[in-house]
């Protein structure tokens, strides 16, 4: 029970989600990115070695999982914050995981479904860093489309928020589909709605960042290099063809 105690607090769910979002937000920002990625990994190994829950408490925790999914999923709705998003987006994943884990996933599947739905907001946040500093802040949409300011760096963040919403071929997709294989009906439903609503999210923040006036590039600011431009899409085709490859694992 101490495993799937500690589990609950790096994998919270709603109201410990709370705590953990505060906290994240209160750390620095280069700190945040490898605390939003070690929470998961810990969190999995740690159910890997739980103990199953007493069967009265597994349909409440059910429950409270996609209570939390679903209420992240529509918080982010209203989020233009590049750090916020990410972090929201990560705490609505994470019950998904507690809905396979609970209907008999576990293992690399497991940790593969958590990854896959955790790393694009980690990447989120690196990103918002790189905004932080062009911009002076990580919100989009305050004086326009940043695409003609920093179309490498725009790029980069439309990548990522296509993986953040588990679009194919991104790892997300795959891991989405392993969830839904293993979880019942009624509870599919709430993970489709889920799904739903990050879509309609990551849309609006498009909306904000890709949309309206040309952003007037400050005095000074630069794009992010070609290095790492080409090093972030070669990491993006590296995940989708892996995931790709090994698309069989979660239909057996």
């Amino acid at each position: 029970m101490i495993a799937l105690f500690l589990a609950l607090i790096l994998l919270p769910l709603f109201p410990l989600s709370m705590l953990f979002n505060a906290g994240l937000q209160a750390l620095p920002v280069w700190l945040r990115a490898p605390v939003l990625l070690a929470c998961p990994i810990a969190g999995v190994l740690l159910l890997d070695r739980a103990a199953a829950p007493p069967e009265q408490y597994i349909t409440p925790l059910q429950l409270l999982a996609a209570f939390t999914a679903l209420l992240y999923a529509w918080r982010l709705l209203a989020v233009q914050e590049v750090f916020i998003w990410a972090r929201l987006q990560a705490t609505s994943a994470w019950p998904l995981v507690w809905l396979a884990w609970l209907h008999g996933l576990h293992g690399k599947a497991l940790m593969f479904v958590a990854l896959a739905v955790t790393i694009p907001a980690a990447l989120l946040m690196v990103l918002g860093s790189s905004l932080s500093e062009r911009l002076g802040g990580a919100y989009l949409g305050l004086r326009g489309r940043i695409g003609p300011a920093f179309p490498r760096l725009t790029c980069a963040l439309v990548l990522t928020l296509l993986a953040a919403l588990a679009a194919p071929p991104f790892p997300g997709f795959f891991a989405m589909f392993a969830v839904l294989k293993q979880i019942p009906a009624g509870l599919a439903t709430v993970v489709l709605a889920v799904w739903l609503l990050w879509s309609w999210a990551a849309a609006i923040l498009w909306q904000h960042g890709l949309f309206g006036k040309e952003w007037p590039r400050p005095a000074g600011a630069v794009d992010l290099s070609l290095s790492t431009g080409l090093l972030l899409m070669l990491a993006a085709v590296a995940a989708v063809l892996g995931s790709i490859g090994g698309w069989s694992w979660w239909m057996h």
